[in-house]
């Protein structure tokens, strides 16, 4: 617990700002470079893989089940052309229900594995999930117990809570959510775009054309992302050290008649965090409504492409 200097010889504390209060466990903020990310990258690689190397088996099953699921789910809009094409002619036709009721079976089963190969996916993602983020969270704790003293008195306690809260919460929310969706949209993606090519190929190649300005967004969304997650972190966690350093040294607070001084620093703290946030969310507002655009401007090109076709082959 740090106080203040006494200014002009009064008793009461200077008007300084809130990065002056940190004294010796400052927080710089850190300008990572192109080879230190690469190299941060790696090492979260092999982590990874270590984290995950005593449940392989269970990894295997669980991309074998996002497979079976996405193919299920494909299949569902390839059955209802199929019922269109093939299955309501003879119903008009002849007044033969059977094809279209075969037909209707198979799309019944399809969501029916769908349904059961998703849920036992949320399941085991789940489980391996929190195996993995529990065993992290240990390493974490005892790696920072086998840390020296001059480690925790140049970095913040606050910060070091962060890591053991908000890190692992990311990753956990990343097992939890973001890793279903990210499987399924890479599988939907070979799979529709190599029928896309089979059925038309160059109607095929202008969707895989959009793929351009998407790629540049996510580069730069990934560039974005990566330096408002630093800054959001970091405020966090003076937020987190500014609150336990106060409420640890309530007694001393109290008795310098610090509470005034403690709040404004604390509210300046979550003002930055508020700020560090509110920029982060700007960022999904650009990269989303942009995604659509793209996608919107892609179908409109290609009904115009196909229009065209159809009209000089008329």
């Amino acid at each position: 617990m740090t106080t203040d200097a006494p200014a002009g010889g009064q008793g009461r504390s200077a008007p300084l700002e809130s990065s002056a209060w940190r004294g010796v466990a400052a927080e710089k903020a850190d300008e990572v470079t192109a080879g230190l990310a690469a190299l941060l990258r790696e090492r979260s690689r092999r982590l990874l893989g270590d984290l995950l190397r005593p449940h392989r088996r269970a990894v295997i099953t669980t991309v074998s089940l996002i497979v079976v699921e996405s193919l299920a789910a494909l299949a569902g809009p390839w059955l209802v052309g199929l019922a269109i094409d093939n299955g309501l002619p003879p119903l008009l036709s002849a007044h033969d229900a059977a094809p279209l009721l075969v037909i209707a079976t198979a799309f019944a089963f399809a969501v029916a594995v769908q349904a059961i190969t998703t849920r036992m996916f949320v399941t085991m993602t789940g489980r391996v999930g929190q195996k993995v983020v529990l065993e992290l969270r240990n390493r974490l704790f005892a790696h920072c117990q086998d840390l020296d003293v001059a480690f925790h008195e140049s970095y913040t306690s606050g910060r070091v809570i962060s890591r053991q809260t908000s890190d692992i919460d990311s990753i956990s929310d990343l097992f939890e959510e973001g890793l279903d969706s990210l499987i399924a949209a890479i599988l939907t993606l070979l799979l529709v775009g190599t029928g896309m090519l089979l059925l038309n190929w160059q109607l095929g190649l202008v969707v895989l054309a959009g793929f351009i300005p998407l790629t540049w967004l996510t580069a730069w969304f990934r560039r974005e992302s990566a330096h408002a997650y630093r800054r959001t972190r970091e405020a966090i966690a003076l937020v987190i050290v500014q609150f336990v350093e106060t409420f640890g040294g309530i007694r001393a607070v109290q008795a310098f008649r610090r509470e005034p001084r403690n709040s404004a620093i604390f509210s300046e703290l979550g003002q930055d965090y508020a700020e560090s946030s509110r920029d982060a969310s700007r960022l999904y507002a650009v990269y989303g409504p942009s995604i659509s655009l793209v996608g919107n401007l892609i179908t409109a090109v290609v009904w115009a492409t196909a229009g065209c076709w159809s009209s000089t082959t008329t």
